[in-house]
């Protein structure tokens, strides 16, 4: 939700006179504009409170994520919130401003996203790779790999990894005590804060596992292989799995937040299995943030994307392609 649409409505709320959807959605996202100073001028303390009483679910926590630059993110018009609020579908799409900082005297930034959303989150790492982040986890990573030998990231939790291959340049992430090193792959790290044990499962290539404080390798992992390694009793357990089927977690609702559509559709293709081609670089560039739940019809999704971007789509079934253009 844009701010200023955000302040008109309130404004609309002071005078009685708010439809029962622009209600909602005044309730739903007071949270995420309580600490901005020009919107709370707007409310005294006793209408702060009573608009906070009414909140009983907020859909949305006010996330941070600092970086190297300020990144455009498009605003849901009054148009879509009518449309969204009136449709049977759970897909809700906001918007949000994302600022950045940047400090001269540091060669570079790094981002530290922290989720603790009931639902996953993906994020696209600066080299095109893919996470796909479960909720209370933490992932710290720089905002560029160009000047680095290496591309390092730091993890507290669970995520899934989908990494760009670089012979040039290996992946590692770090996770307590344990190093996981890969060229170009997709694994899964389950490094839980307050616990000794860490997992690590491939569903795809090979990465080697190693304990930084002995220096020693635990293993060299392929596909639907696992390790769990007991980082207290420094226990190893090597086991085959059927990767997908544990690894089912990263398919519930997933959070895409200030994701390009070119992004998007290369998530929507992956997990619907078809080919969406975007008609122009301009497009491709747009940015949005949505939530995909884990069941939500593909035609839904789409319709909302485009209705919320101003743009329309056709979808080949027999090809399984979807072309999506300005109108």
């Amino acid at each position: 939700m844009d701010k200023h649409y955000f302040i008109k409505l309130f404004k609309k709320y002071q005078h009685g006179n708010l439809t029962f959807e622009e209600q909602q959605f005044l309730i739903k996202y007071f949270d995420l504009f309580q600490n901005e100073p020009d919107v709370m001028q707007t409310m005294d303390s006793e209408e702060k409170q009573n608009l906070k009483n009414s909140i009983q679910n907020s859909i949305w926590e006010h996330v941070l994520i600092d970086g190297s630059k300020k990144a455009p993110v498009r605003f849901m018009n009054r148009s879509f919130v009518k449309w969204a609020a009136a449709s049977v579908a759970i897909l809700i799409i906001i918007s949000s401003i994302v600022y950045f900082s940047i400090d001269s005297k540091k060669p570079m930034e790094e981002n530290n996203v922290v989720i603790q959303k009931q639902e996953n989150r993906i994020i696209f790492l600066p080299d095109g790779s893919k996470v796909i982040l479960s909720p209370g986890s933490r992932l710290n990573y720089p905002s560029s790999f160009d000047e680095l030998t290496t591309r390092e990231v730091y993890l507290v939790g669970q995520a899934y990894f989908d990494i760009k291959h670089n012979n040039t340049k290996p992946f590692i992430v770090h996770s307590g005590k344990v190093e996981t090193i890969v060229l170009g792959t997709a694994f899964n790290i389950k490094a839980m804060e307050g616990e000794s044990d860490i997992t690590v499962t491939v569903t795809r290539g090979k990465v080697k596992v190693v304990d930084l404080e002995k220096k020693k390798v635990l293993g060299v992992l392929t596909r639907d292989q696992q390790i769990t390694y007991c980082t207290v009793k420094t226990k190893l357990v090597t086991r085959t799995v059927d990767s997908e089927k544990l690894l089912d977690w990263k398919n519930q609702d997933l959070l895409c937040d200030n994701l390009t559509l070119a992004e998007a559709a290369e998530l929507l293709g992956e997990r619907y299995h078809v080919t969406i081609n975007i008609d122009s670089e301009l497009t491709r560039s747009q940015r949005f943030t949505a939530t995909f739940p884990r069941n939500e019809n593909l035609e839904q999704i789409l319709k909302s994307i485009c209705v919320f971007n101003g743009l329309e789509y056709q979808y080949d079934k027999e090809k399984s392609t979807i072309e999506i253009r300005n109108k």
